[in-house]
């Protein structure tokens, strides 16, 4: 049977490597953006660990935690710990049967697949390391993210 286990487990492992090549650059990337209005380099990363505690309570009912905004260095690893063990809560929903989950946002109640709630987890992540990474390349800095794909995710957890 496929699994949107592995998405998930990949996820995780790219997170890490993004939180952890983040913390050797300099520390005032945290205010970068792409363009006026935009969300800066910190604000996005902080949008990690918000968007793993909202998916933590979709998928599970338990309410998120509040979070510290990411401005520097050690805010960013401490959190980098906190999304591992979201991640890690995630990649156990993928072994439950596929649900509707039903939760509160700020305007109504939904009604969602478990499984849309996973793939959504996966795919958000992947679209804000791609922000992440453009907007650091748009001044000078390098996040590779060939090296955090699923190709190298499979060749270093053989």
């Amino acid at each position: 049977m496929i699994s949107i286990e592995k998405a998930l487990r990949h996820m995780a492992w790219s997170n890490q490597l993004v939180f952890r090549e983040v913390s050797n650059l300099p520390e005032d990337i945290y205010g970068l953006r792409a363009a006026e209005g935009e969300w800066p380099v910190g604000r996005i990363l902080t949008h990690f660990i918000g968007a793993a505690e909202w998916y933590k309570y979709c998928s599970t009912g338990v309410k998120w935690e509040d979070f510290i905004p990411i401005k520097n260095h050690e805010i960013l690893l401490s959190e980098a710990a906190r999304l591992a063990t979201l991640d890690e809560i995630l990649i156990k929903q993928a072994s439950r049967e596929d649900e509707i989950c039903t939760f509160e946002d700020e305007t109504s109640t939904n009604r969602v697949f478990l499984s849309a709630i996973l793939a959504q987890a996966v795919n958000h992540t992947a679209e804000h390391k791609a922000q992440l990474s453009t907007i650091l390349k748009m001044h000078g800095f390098h996040l590779d993210l060939d090296d955090k794909d699923v190709w190298s995710y499979e060749r270093q957890n053989k």
